[in-house]
C-alpha cells in the first residue's frame, strides 16, 4: 500500500499553465507591467510558499448502486462511483495538495492595502500551484501502480459535477484518520477548505489495464464538449461511438479537472 508525504516538492509551475489561468490565450503572454506582476508572483512563492502533497491507499472500498464506502465513510459521488465500477476498480487512493496558507494571507494582506493587481496575480499563481502539485501527485502514483501491474485513473473531488461538496468534511476526516496530514486543512460547514488553495482528491486504482490511457498521458480537454471554458489546455476532439459489443473497459468514464465528464 502507498502512504506518500512530501513536504517540500519541487514545484514548477509552467508559464503556458500559469497564463492560461491569468486568462491569457494559447498563443499570447503577459507583457509589460503585467509580465512584471507575474514573475513577482513567482519570485514570491518560490521564498515564501509552503507546498506539501500527501496520498495514501485506502483500506477497503465497496461500490453500491446508489453509495460508495471508503473504509468507514459513505459517499454519494455518482459519477466517480460509476468511473470506479466501469474500471473495476478494485481500490482507491485519497490524496490531499495544498499551495499552503501563506499565499492566501499575503494575497488578503494585499487586498487590504488596496493592491488589487498584485492581489490577482498571487492568488492565480496559487491556483496554478494547486494544479500542479495534482498533477505530480497522479503522475507519482502511476509510476508507483505501473510497477505493481496496475494502472491509476484520473482524480475526482467533491464539488466536481455529481459529487456533493457538502461531503468535503467527511473526506477530509477519512483522510487524517490514518495520521495528520502535513499541513493544516480545515473543511468548513459548506465544504470549502481552508486554505482555500487546497485540493482533496480520489484516484481510482485497477488491475484492467488494457485499453487505458496513462493518467500522465491523458489531455482531458480534448474529450470536453465545454468550448467557452476560459481554462481550456487544447481543441475538443469529437471521438466516434464505440459499438455496441464493446466491453465495459472500452467505455471507461473519464473525470475532468473540473468536474466535466465524457466517455473513451
Amino acid at each position: 500500500m502507498i502512504d506518500l508525504t512530501d513536504t517540500s516538492p519541487d514545484v514548477q509551475v509552467q508559464p503556458a499553465e500559469y497564463h492560461r489561468l491569468l486568462g491569457y490565450p494559447r498563443d499570447r503572454a503577459p507583457e509589460g507591467r503585467a509580465a512584471e506582476l507575474a514573475a513577482w508572483a513567482r519570485a514570491w512563492y518560490a521564498q515564501h510558499g509552503r507546498p506539501w502533497i500527501y496520498a495514501r491507499e485506502a483500506r477497503s472500498l465497496e461500490i453500491a448502486d446508489a453509495s460508495l464506502r471508503v473504509e468507514a465513510a459513505s459517499f454519494t459521488a455518482g459519477p466517480l462511483r460509476k468511473m470506479l465500477h466501469t474500471a473495476e476498480a478494485h481500490g482507491v487512493i485519497l490524496a490531499a495538495v495544498s499551495a499552503g496558507p501563506e499565499v492566501e494571507r499575503e494575497a488578503q494582506r494585499l487586498w487590504l492595502e488596496e493592491k488589487p493587481d498584485e492581489y490577482f496575480f498571487l492568488e492565480t499563481f496559487g491556483s496554478a500551484v494547486v494544479e500542479q502539485l495534482t498533477t505530480m501527485a497522479g503522475a507519482r502514483l502511476c509510476a508507483w501502480a505501473e510497477d505493481r501491474g496496475m494502472a491509476v485513473l484520473p482524480h475526482y473531488s467533491p464539488g466536481y459535477a455529481g459529487w456533493d461538496i457538502g461531503e468535503q468534511p467527511r473526506l477530509l476526516e477519512l483522510m487524517g484518520q490514518a495520521r495528520a496530514l502535513p499541513g493544516g486543512i480545515d473543511a468548513l460547514e459548506s465544504g470549502a477548505l481552508r486554505p482555500k488553495k487546497s485540493l482533496l482528491a480520489v484516484f481510482g486504482v485497477t488491475r484492467h489495464t488494457a485499453g487505458l490511457d496513462r493518467l500522465t498521458e491523458l489531455v482531458p480537454c480534448h474529450n470536453c464538449t465545454f468550448d467557452s471554458c476560459g481554462f481550456r489546455r487544447a481543441p475538443y476532439r469529437r471521438k466516434p461511438r464505440a459499438h455496441l459489443g464493446a466491453g465495459p473497459r472500452d467505455h471507461l468514464l473519464r473525470a475532468h479537472t473540473t468536474g466535466k465528464q465524457w466517455i473513451r
